[in-house]
């Protein structure tokens, strides 16, 4: 993934230390862009504030956060192969979104990783 030259939004949410948490501030930088402010707390521990969290570092843990690459193939049901088209992080809901092809051309089907992984799951068990 490339780090794009927007800013993420405040309280979006992005992945970080192991979780999903809101940007709670950020700031224009010279050489790294933009900078955040991260408040992660743990169910059994106290909050911490991750200051000058740099663009770069989100995106490598978005990327991160991603299952699938563009040009996978799935399979999410009978007959239902789709190839991967494109992706993109959806900061309401902290989730990756992907672009599936569609079963007529110019009809791309756009799914969330959770619900791809269900799909996936239950194709499996049938």
């Amino acid at each position: 993934m490339q780090v794009p030259k927007t800013p993420c939004p405040i309280e979006g949410l992005v992945p970080w230390w192991g979780g999903i948490y809101p940007i709670r501030a950020k700031r224009a930088h010279p050489v790294l862009i933009w900078l955040y402010t991260i408040h992660t707390k743990a169910p059994d521990q106290a909050m911490t504030i991750h200051y000058n969290v740099c663009q770069e570092e989100i995106v490598r843990e978005i990327d991160l956060r991603c299952q699938f690459k563009i040009h996978d193939t799935v399979e999410l049901g009978p007959f239902a192969r789709r190839t991967i088209l494109g992706r993109r992080w959806d900061f309401l809901k902290g989730d990756v979104i992907y672009a599936l092809e569609g079963s007529r051309p110019d009809r791309n089907v756009y799914m969330d990783q959770t619900e791809m992984i269900r799909r996936i799951e239950g194709a499996l068990q049938t």
